[in-house]
């Protein structure tokens, strides 16, 4: 009896484990689409929510740079990058920052990374759909741009954490945009700004 206690107790830690090694995956069945949650010690105002891409007008693709590697990271990015066996920026991941004005403030991104980190959340994003995350001047997104796709937000937090190096801490709104499928994209905006919606679909 405590033999098989002790086995099952091994096989949910397993699964769970393989769970939070998601990436992004494709995803075919039934599924509940709704927000990310908050963590218990997120700050008053940090905000999660949906919204669909369907309305809209696509933008193309062409200026897109490829991701760096070897970008410097925050030590909770790090960890959530450890736990992640699948896919993190790969050769078809790529980035574009943008100017805006006012641009997000870097200070308010960073509370979004830090908050999304700390979720553990395994999620699925119906297609053309975005899960949202702001606080302050700043909001984060992560869109599922061809189909239905499962992600974590270990994955999210990170791939947040090289946004901000790349275009938020130059004073810009900047997206990363995953171009193997499952396609995504992800990034951000200042609070309230329209979001982006990169034509990747083949």
């Amino acid at each position: 009896m405590k033999l098989s206690l002790i086995l099952s107790i091994a096989a949910l830690a397993t699964a769970s484990i393989l769970k939070r090694s998601i990436g992004v995956q494709s995803f075919d069945g039934e599924y509940s689409f709704h927000a990310a949650s908050v963590p218990p010690n997120a700050p008053e105002g940090y905000e999660t929510s949906i919204v669909f891409l369907d309305n809209i007008i696509k933008r193309s693709a062409t200026a897109l740079d490829i991701v760096p590697a070897n970008l410097e990271r925050r030590y909770e990015s790090l960890q959530a990058l450890r736990r992640l066996q699948r896919r993190q920026s790969s050769t078809n991941d790529f980035f574009e920052c943008a100017n805006s004005n006012p641009a997000p403030a870097s200070a308010d991104c960073s509370i979004i990374t830090k908050n999304v980190l700390a979720t553990g959340n395994d999620l699925v994003v119906a297609a053309s759909s975005c899960l949202l995350f702001s606080y302050r001047t700043c909001q984060a997104f992560f869109c599922s741009l061809c189909s239905t796709l499962t992600t974590s937000t270990d994955f999210i937090g990170s791939q947040l954490d090289t946004v901000d190096a790349l275009c938020v801490a130059d004073g810009k709104a900047g997206t990363i945009v995953g171009e193997e499928a499952p396609q995504y994209q992800l990034g951000f905006t200042r609070s309230g700004a329209g979001l982006p919606n990169y034509d990747v679909c083949r």
